[in-house]
């Protein structure tokens, strides 16, 4: 299922993670900056089936800009490291 993010305000993807941890996130690039290690982003869309996210990115035209990101809860863990 398919939901909206309300209120939404700029965080790192560390952090909207974290927040989200029990699902799949359609984030807004705001910034990625590699030398000094700052991800940012503001979450639109959340769902428990990644494919969801991908269709509505592509109905509303945001494959560029925007990115999915994992819960912390559903990132592949193997003996507690990732």
């Amino acid at each position: 299922m398919l939901r909206n993010v309300e209120n939404a305000t700029e965080m790192s993807f560390i952090d909207i993670g974290e927040t989200f941890p029990d699902n799949y996130i359609l984030v807004k690039i705001v910034e990625i900056d590699s030398e000094n290690g700052k991800e940012t982003g503001i979450a639109l869309y959340l769902s428990d089936n990644r494919d969801d996210l991908i269709d509505r990115a592509q109905n509303e035209g945001m494959i560029e800009g925007t990115m999915i990101l994992q819960g912390e809860n559903l990132m592949p863990v193997l003996g507690g490291l990732l």
